[in-house]
């Protein structure tokens, strides 16, 4: 074990948030590290998120609902998981992003 992993709390975890899109413009950067605590599922991180920032959680809620974004946990789509209770591990990144199309 490095000295970091000996001093980690395991009550918490670390996800990385990447948001793609239109959303972009509410993140202060596209790629966010947060502290989450352990056994949270994605439903918990936007919940946290909603405290300092109601109108980012808002709009991903909306265009979420709306099926215009989809998230993904390590990319994987979560609608093909539990959804919103999917459980978040140590290590986790999760992705925001509009549909991709094109031809």
């Amino acid at each position: 074990m490095t000295p970091s992993e000996t001093r980690r709390d395991p009550t918490t975890i670390q996800i990385t948030l990447k948001v793609f899109g239109g959303l972009c413009e509410l993140r202060p950067s596209p790629v966010e590290t947060h502290t989450v605590p352990a056994r949270s599922r994605i439903e918990d991180l936007w919940r946290a998120l909603e405290i300092d920032e109601p109108e980012f959680v808002r709009r991903l809620r909306e265009g979420v609902a709306s099926g215009y974004l989809h998230v993904l946990l390590n990319g994987r789509n979560t609608v093909f998981l539990s959804g919103h209770d999917t459980k978040l591990t140590d290590g986790d990144t999760v992705a925001i992003l509009p549909p991709i199309g094109g031809g």
